[in-house]
């Protein structure tokens, strides 16, 4: 009777496993999966295993997934307070020029450490616009996306997240705008909209409303302004009230000093929690600050893929084109992200790495998505474009073990909360089975 019992306990336990066959049936059968490109890592760090593998080698669009080795790449440069802006004293003048530094008046995560800086001297006030190779987009980036929040232009000094806010009601079709600036032309236009909408020029900054009346509660909607030096500077001038000339030739001296930001933590956070584009590009630009006088993304790329900051078995499979995973041309393998997971975690630990992350059900991307009631199980980066979208990063299982995923579906018809709903599916099997 014991041996009955117990071969029935064991069969009952492995019938309440999730074995691979069914891993690759739900990856063919769930909701959305049919047709699309999945890719599916599952691995366990501390066996040392990987438990499940379907097209681990194959290359795949990453989408924002691609800010984690961002954000890695940014650890190994970076000091824990980050650099928000440089400068020199030359006799009765000050001369200061970017780091990168995303965060100058930035309208969700406000800081004044450039602005109470220059506003305290008194010396005369310099800007040097340090020279740059990237364009305002980066390559394989979609064209309309220069009008949407998340398609802030990078440049060499922003500033307000190189963004304006507007303030609609629809009932009384009256707008304000922060910040303003005689350069900002706003056309209302006269038809009526479903909802209250902010559209802007491609290439200059007129923005035209569209308001709905029915829509009395306020909207506060954010939309990129086209970059330039003239821009920066006006809006700054307004910011420190000082004025600041601007100058070209000059060369950064060995003999500089830094004004420090926020600490680096809280900019990672934010970028990952909220997937922030500008962020992560500037993170590049900031990685290329300390290497030389350019900005560049490209040169920042290379130099880290130099160094071989990552996993040895990552660089022969990294087609790395940006910061933020906007851009269409990035390939990469999700062994290559697994690889990556893995030695995040050796190297942060859960209680840093996990709070940096958004966690399921709890914050950022994953803020309202895979609910695992008071405890998130499920702390993982997003990564989403048209037809595509990923979820990578660590999984809590019931039995207390922490799973290492890569999941990527690429090249799907469906629509993304369709595919959402579905990794959830499989997600939650591997919760409850390991």
């Amino acid at each position: 009777m014991i041996i009955i019992g117990l071969a029935f306990f064991c069969t009952m336990l492995k019938g309440q496993r999730y074995p691979k066959r069914k891993i690759t049936k739900d990856l063919e059968n769930l909701e959305g999966f049919s047709g699309a490109f999945i890719g599916f890592e599952l691995f366990d760090p501390e066996g040392h295993k990987k438990l499940y593998s379907q097209n681990g080698s194959r290359f795949m669009t990453p989408a924002s997934t691609t800010k984690l080795f961002t954000f890695y790449s940014a650890l190994q440069y970076l000091p824990d307070n980050l650099p928000a802006l440089a400068y020199v004293t030359q006799g009765d003048s000050l001369i200061f020029w970017s780091t990168g530094y995303p965060l100058t008046l930035h309208p969700e995560h406000p800081d004044s450490t450039v602005v109470q800086f220059l506003k305290k001297q008194e010396k005369k006030l310099y800007y040097y616009s340090r020279p740059i190779k990237d364009n305002r987009f980066g390559p394989g980036w979609g064209w309309d996306d220069y009008g949407a929040y998340y398609g802030a232009e990078k440049s060499v000094f922003p500033i307000y997240g190189n963004s304006t806010s507007f303030l609609l009601n629809g009932a009384t079709s009256s707008y304000e705008t922060f910040p303003s600036h005689p350069g900002f032309r706003v056309v209302i236009d006269t038809l009526a909209g479903t909802k209250n909408r902010v559209l802007r020029e491609e290439m200059w900054n007129e923005f035209h409303i569209t308001f709905n009346p029915e829509k009395a509660k306020n909207d506060t909607l954010i939309r990129p302004f086209r970059y330039s030096d003239a821009l920066f500077l006006d809006l700054l001038e307004e910011a420190t009230n000082k004025k600041i000339q601007s100058i070209s030739g000059f060369h950064i001296p060995n003999n500089y000093q830094t004004v420090r930001g926020v600490k680096a933590d809280s900019l990672y956070r934010w970028m990952l929690q909220d997937s922030d584009n500008l962020f992560a590009e500037q993170m590049l630009m900031q990685i290329s600050a300390t290497q030389g006088d350019t900005l560049s993304t490209v040169d920042a790329i290379d130099q880290i893929l130099k160094d071989q900051l990552f996993p040895k078995t990552v660089f022969d499979s990294l087609v790395w084109r940006d910061g933020s995973g906007l851009s269409r041309y990035n390939m990469f393998q999700p062994k290559s992200i697994t690889a990556l997971l893995t030695q995040m975690r050796a190297i942060l630990g859960d209680e840093r790495l996990f709070a940096l992350l958004p966690q399921s059900g709890a914050n950022g991307t994953l803020g309202d998505r895979y609910g695992g009631g008071s405890s998130p199980y499920v702390f993982a980066k997003t990564g989403t474009l048209s037809n595509n979208h990923a979820l990578v990063g660590y999984l809590k299982t019931k039995k207390g073990k922490t799973l290492i995923f890569t999941f990527m579906v690429n090249h799907h018809a469906a629509q993304t909360s369709t595919i959402r709903k579905s990794m959830g599916m499989v997600l939650k099997k591997v919760r409850d089975s390991y």
